[in-house]
């Protein structure tokens, strides 16, 4: 017997060693399929388990205390049992190989277990918290690496191409955003999203949102100059679709601040449905330089708070402030004064981000430039938010 177990081991280890460079190929081109299917049935399975968990807990606490006993009375039967059992001889042990062949089949069988019930089972673990005070969440894609940075779009000038859309009045007051009109859509925990500019081109709307998508961040304007010629498509496009929109500004810290909040705001218009996320201040390096754009760490951050006291004051709204730990490292020293808006975390290539400046946690995280998502042709931002559905629909009110 203990010749027949070294032979088959001994076969075993051969097929395992041909078969492993076609098993690591097959993975790489089955992961992305499993993870695609996955993002695809996944507000489905979410849906189901939602209505089945309150009855299946039900089940669970009447049947907890019948388990209870059939496990009292088996386990003193069980030692019984074990203790008539004679000892095993050396004959009849298994070799260490063998039983290393038997637990690596188990653990290997377990595994494939884990795979199945991992890629099919649902996400139960909404958050209740506020959005940007939350448990830190992982990336769930392959993470590229670098960091900062959005993936902004150029348009054919110093700065990037953005669109003008409606005016807003001057005279508005602020807290223009009514929550009369929340719209009725099923956001899951740590929601899906992404943001696109003019680069991004034609989007099929509908088919973002299918994917499992539920918001985006549109480029609206950019320093003094340019707006996203595609603005109003791709923010109305987007909810038109079911999904919340937001609008962000790049800002250049070389002009006036209060003039380029001014430009968002007008580009914007007059938001007042329930789907428009806060206005969003994209802080990065110059394009131009890699630098802060000639300013000190104090400069900065007096024109940053003009540009977010003057959003504060139009809208009532406290803004997004959108940042990578370098870009607030080198030029922004590290300032802890603007904790108080949600924070959009720009990381790539980490499991986990580290947040900075003094946020207990990110609202926001934007954790790859090379997405793929269906209905956009070519690479994406993507993101995760940090919170329940609820948080989320909260910030758009």
């Amino acid at each position: 017997m203990r010749r027949v177990l070294a032979t088959l081991t001994a076969l075993a280890e051969r097929v395992v060693r041909r078969a492993a460079p076609y098993a690591r190929r097959a993975h790489e081109r089955l992961i992305p399929a499993i993870e695609s299917a996955k993002r695809r049935i996944d507000p489905a399975v979410r849906r189901v388990w939602q209505r089945l968990s309150p009855v299946v807990e039900r089940v669970r606490r009447r049947l907890a205390p019948t388990a209870r006993r059939i496990r009292a009375e088996l386990e003193p039967r069980m030692a019984e049992l074990r203790a008539k059992l004679p000892e095993s001889s050396a004959r009849h042990r298994a070799s260490v190989r063998s039983r290393s062949v038997q637990l690596t089949a188990a653990v290997a069988a377990f595994g494939v277990l884990a795979i199945i019930v991992g890629t099919a089972g649902p996400d139960t673990g909404e958050r209740t918290t506020p959005a940007a005070h939350t448990v830190e969440l992982r990336s769930p894609d392959q993470a590229q690496s670098g960091q900062g940075g959005t993936g902004r779009d150029s348009s054919p000038g110093d700065e990037q191409g953005r669109a003008p859309g409606a005016s807003l009045e001057s005279g508005n007051a602020p807290g223009q955003r009514s929550s009369s009109s929340k719209p009725e859509v099923d956001i899951p925990p740590n929601a899906h999203g992404i943001d696109v500019s003019n680069h991004n081109g034609p989007i099929d709307w509908n088919r973002v949102a299918a994917s499992g998508e539920h918001y985006a961040f549109v480029l609206a304007t950019d320093g003094g100059n340019f707006t996203n010629p595609m603005f109003q498509q791709q923010f109305n496009g987007a909810k038109n679709a079911g999904m919340l929109a937001g609008a962000y500004h790049f800002g250049r810290p070389t002009g006036s601040a209060v003039a380029q909040a001014d430009r968002l705001l007008n580009t914007m218009g007059n938001t007042n449905d329930g789907r428009t996320l806060p206005p969003v201040l994209d802080l990065e390096v110059s394009p131009n330089t890699g630098g802060c754009y000639g300013k000190t760490s104090g400069q900065m951050h007096a024109w940053t708070q003009s540009f977010l006291d003057r959003v504060k004051s139009k809208t009532g709204d406290e803004a997004i402030v959108y940042a990578s730990p370098s870009f607030w490292s080198n030029c922004m020293a590290g300032s802890q004064a603007f904790s108080e808006h949600p924070l959009w975390l720009a990381s790539y290539g980490v499991p986990q981000p580290s947040v900075f400046g003094g946020w207990n946690a990110y609202s926001f995280w934007q954790y790859t430039n090379k997405g793929t998502v269906p209905g956009i042709t070519g690479p994406v931002d993507r993101n995760l938010f940090q919170g329940s559905g609820s948080d989320l629909l909260e910030l758009a009110q």
